[in-house]
């Protein structure tokens, strides 16, 4: 069976065997983010062109009160004029408007997608730097920053002007996405390395991230190792863990503690890795499990790892199914599989193997 990325591959030789690989040292956390299985997906952001506004002061932009009043006698706004006045008053700073932008972008419709957006332009365009980040940084995800130049322009500002370490964090991840490596490696360290920058910035932790996997693509393997220590050792980043248990003797007790580290904050793929490590004891014990139970922390970190969407675990847990005489239950695990994109094809012809194994047996 083809191996899915990065990950520690337990699907070998269709459903003949459970074998396990060695782990590969980039793991699928390269690749780009995707909308979670269990969220309705959207769209990519629209680019807004309008120019930046100079911020003002609050109370000189303030209409006047009689007009608030006569547009809500004539319901132009459904709340009074002394609400509406309060609510420009104390509601809509730059902060205020980034903060309900990334609350609303949570929710999973089109209309508060776009709602959401809009507030973040808007508080981009007052001059709130964490607004401008977040846009960018979704663009990068969808895979369409260059079209939105009037923010990274801002975003240029804040780093030759202001010299902004979390702006020059931002810059080096446009720059990666755009596949300037050594580029991106430098402003990523100079957002966590004096004089410009520290490891105390928002962000710090993500930046050795990717300052290691810039490393390890370059075959530097030993600062790679450095990057991801201080990720994981020094500012407790999970996907530092996860990188670092990559470069762990496979199966040793040091990479299993740096994979239940990642795992415990959420990273499926962690868990997934953990499962491939307790299947190998298994067969390296020669057991022969009977059940479902039989297979112990298996079963259950692929199952973790399956229930929050990771595709290739649903395969393992068919074929662990299947293996204890649990055909009907593999099945449904096959039928989840074919709704994620990246192990679609697999299960497919896993299902029609078996449909050809129970022919032959007919």
């Amino acid at each position: 069976m083809i191996t899915i990325r990065r990950s520690i591959p337990v699907l070998r030789n269709g459903c003949k065997a459970l074998g396990v690989r060695s782990f590969h040292s980039t793991p699928h956390h390269e690749a780009k983010p995707r909308p979670s299985p269990r969220v309705s997906r959207t769209r990519g952001p629209t680019p807004q062109t309008t120019q930046p506004k100079k911020a003002s002061d609050v109370e000189q932009s303030l209409p006047p009160l009689a007009l608030l009043e006569s547009a809500s006698k004539s319901g132009l706004i459904n709340i009074s004029a002394r609400k509406a006045l309060e609510f420009l008053q104390h509601g809509v700073t730059p902060l205020t408007l980034t903060l309900l932008g990334a609350i609303i972008k949570k929710s999973p419709t089109k209309a508060q997608q776009t709602f959401a957006r809009k507030l973040l332009y808007s508080a981009s365009e007052q001059g709130e730097k964490t607004a401008t980040f977040e846009i960018i940084i979704e663009a990068i995800q969808f895979g369409i920053v260059d079209h939105f130049q009037n923010f990274l322009k801002r975003l240029g500002l804040m780093v030759k002007n202001d010299n902004d370490p979390e702006a020059m964090m931002v810059l080096g991840k446009v720059l990666y996405s755009q596949g300037k490596n050594k580029k991106a490696l430098e402003w990523f360290r100079k957002a966590t390395q004096p004089p410009t920058g520290s490891l105390g910035i928002n962000g710090a932790g993500d930046a050795l991230v990717h300052e290691g996997r810039i490393l390890l693509a370059m075959q530097n393997k030993k600062e790679a190792e450095i990057a991801f220590k201080k990720a994981a050792l020094e500012l407790d980043e999970p996907v530092g863990y996860f990188y670092l248990s990559q470069l762990q003797e496979p199966g040793s007790p040091k990479q299993e503690v740096y994979l239940i580290k990642a795992a415990s904050s959420g990273s499926l793929e962690a868990c997934h890795n953990l499962g491939a490590i307790h299947l190998a004891r298994i067969k390296k014990e020669g057991k022969t499990p009977k059940s479902l139970d039989d297979y112990g922390m298996a079963r259950e970190w692929f199952l973790s790892a399956a229930s929050g969407g990771f595709g290739l675990s649903m395969l393992n847990l068919a074929l662990l199914c299947r293996a204890v005489g649990q055909e009907s239950e593999g099945l449904r695990w096959l039928n989840r599989a074919e709704e994620i994109p990246e192990v679609k094809r697999q299960a497919l012809d896993l299902k029609s193997q078996w449909d050809s194994d129970r022919i032959k047996l007919s």
